[in-house]
């Protein structure tokens, strides 16, 4: 008896695992019904593609697949069979850049990308595997996907004779968009100071072609990871501000702690008077504006008790916006007018 109940349990277990593939569907969302889309070739936007798979068991029932199966699933061009290559590449991993596009004849619209991320449907039987495809190359492709079952590779672009499946998406890469200086907006702020005559600026740095804005999410300096003081000046020629820094601040950022040098006069008499000199600290709020990045500003008539600095080269740097692109900027120091003024990079 035990061993014809052993037998019925194995025959059960036998009709409810796969033993093909019934369905290899490739979307852009598991319940949608676009097949297009468009992203930035820059390698940084990421558009969301889909594998929808479900199996049949002997009884042509439809069941789920093993993970193991599941694992195997590789994104492909569909025209050749080959796995994305030559500046495609399909990620696992959701990057920062996954904003959708809509060309329009003056500017680029956006809207969020909210599909639904895939898993498994209610009934359990149709499995989801998400990937996250990005390009380098301005060009249109077809994306197809290939699955490994039974030790065979099955394509969902109709080359498999075994079984066959015929499915893709088409995603175009277009030509990042880049925009003059001019629709670049750089504002300088007062933020705090009157003490001692001490200063405190914040520029803002904001893109808005054509009246609309394209958020600026970070910034690439060469060499650098955290703020960068990209000007500093010490004991300078300048009307009130001997003491001058800039500093570019993470976009992570929500305050930045910095002190300004002043001096307090000491003694009584001619050979004893001297100048004492002590710091204020400050604390700036940064990175207060959506979509826009934050420069700081120090200025003090009084000079640190230190050597003579004169750091104004241009500082180069590197916008990216909210769709990954690059953008090449600098800032130009001028100790002798107080300024930072906005460049092409």
């Amino acid at each position: 008896m035990s061993e014809q109940l052993d037998s019925l349990q194995s025959q059960s277990d036998q009709s409810g695992a796969a033993e093909s593939i019934g369905s290899l569907a490739v979307k852009f969302d598991a319940g949608g019904f676009s097949r297009n889309k468009v992203l930035y070739a820059n390698g940084r936007m990421q558009v969301k593609v889909q594998v929808v798979v479900s199996g049949l068991d002997r009884d042509g029932d439809v069941v789920a697949v093993s993970d193991e199966v599941m694992e195997s699933i590789r994104l492909i061009h569909y025209d050749s069979g080959r796995t994305l290559r030559n500046g495609w590449q399909a990620s696992t991993e959701q990057g920062r850049f996954t904003l959708a596009v809509t060309q329009t004849a003056t500017a680029t619209a956006t809207v969020a990308d909210d599909e639904d991320d895939g898993g498994e449907d209610s009934s359990g039987q149709r499995r989801v595997r998400t990937f996250w495809v990005s390009s380098e190359n301005v060009e249109t492709i077809q994306i197809g996907a290939s699955i490994k079952f039974d030790n065979t590779i099955i394509r969902s672009n109709g080359t498999t004779l075994s079984s066959r499946h015929d499915s893709s998406v088409s995603v175009e890469a277009i030509l990042p968009v880049t925009f003059a200086v001019e629709q670049f907006r750089w504002e300088g702020v007062w933020y705090d100071g009157g003490f001692k005559n001490q200063r405190i600026y914040k520029y803002y740095l904001g893109l808005y072609p054509n009246l609309q804005q394209i958020k600026l999410v970070d910034w690439i300096a060469e060499g650098a990871d955290k703020n960068v003081v990209f000007a500093f000046g010490n004991k300078i020629n300048a009307w009130n501000a001997a003491f001058q820094a800039g500093i570019m601040v993470r976009p992570d950022r929500q305050s930045l702690d910095v002190s300004l040098p002043f001096t307090e006069t000491s003694g009584s008499t001619p050979d004893s008077i001297r100048d004492i000199y002590h710091e204020k600290d400050y604390e700036v709020r940064v990175n207060d504006r959506v979509g826009e990045l934050t420069v700081v500003q120090l200025l003090s008539p009084a000079a640190r008790d230190q050597p003579r600095v004169d750091r104004s080269e241009v500082f180069r740097f590197t916008a990216l916006d909210q769709f990954g692109t690059e953008h090449k900027l600098a800032i130009r120091t001028d100790f002798k007018e107080r300024s930072f003024r906005l460049e092409r990079g």
